[in-house]
């Protein structure tokens, strides 16, 4: 995993159940964009920030070359983002995560 690190806080579409998802499976998973567009995993760019809950996440799929910087994405299908039915997949590591079912 050589790009990042990246991070996604929580939010109603990065869920405790996301975030769980996504540490087991290796896999961050978006759609696309709301006016239309190919399918994108979108991202803050560095680490998550203290007192955020989300996760924190290493990639080797390269962001997009003409995203924002701050923002970054990755559109498929192309190398190292797959196309699944409606969503862009990357495989990350999660190297930190605050977001835990509460008990």
């Amino acid at each position: 995993m050589e790009y990042g690190p990246f991070h996604r806080r929580e939010s109603p579409t990065q869920t405790v159940d996301n975030a769980r998802d996504q540490e087991t499976s290796g896999e961050l998973w978006g759609r696309a964009p709301r006016w239309g567009g190919r399918p994108q995993v979108k991202a803050f760019a560095g680490p998550l920030p203290e007192g955020k809950r989300g996760i924190e996440f290493m990639t080797d799929a390269e962001p997009d070359r003409n995203g924002v910087p701050s923002l970054p994405t990755w559109t498929g299908p192309r190398q190292g983002v797959t196309v699944r039915s409606d969503m862009a997949v990357i495989n990350i590591q999660v190297t930190k995560s605050t977001q835990e079912r509460e008990r």
